[in-house]
């Protein structure tokens, strides 16, 4: 049997995240406009489905809505719109979205 110690472990290279290339305030502002657009879409959730039903829908920076079948489809419409951005909101909307079963978390008993 092998044992593991830490001197037996190779160390590798540490894994570095990507840091955006927006300053702090930038992104701010960003996740504020990201936020406001949601608010804006679940506010008016009802108006959209009707209107879209079973689509995909993106809201970008140019504070436009597009719609498309399918996820690629909307994200192409939004670039060729100009309002393609890190902080855009895409959303599918269902008109029957499945049944999702609450869950209650419990300490386990030994």
């Amino acid at each position: 049997m092998t044992t593991i110690t830490l001197e037996t472990i190779t160390p590798r290279e540490p894994v570095v995240p990507q840091r955006p290339t927006e300053s702090k305030e930038d992104a701010k502002l960003g996740l504020r406009d990201y936020s406001a657009r949601s608010k804006i879409l679940i506010d008016n959730h009802k108006e959209l489905l009707a209107r879209y039903p079973d689509q995909w829908i993106a809201f970008g920076d140019n504070w436009k809505i597009v719609a498309a079948a399918t996820h690629e489809e909307v994200l192409q419409k939004l670039k060729e719109t100009g309002g393609y951005s890190p902080h855009s909101v895409v959303r599918r909307l269902e008109t029957n979205p499945p049944r999702r079963i609450p869950t209650v978390w419990r300490k386990r008993s030994r």
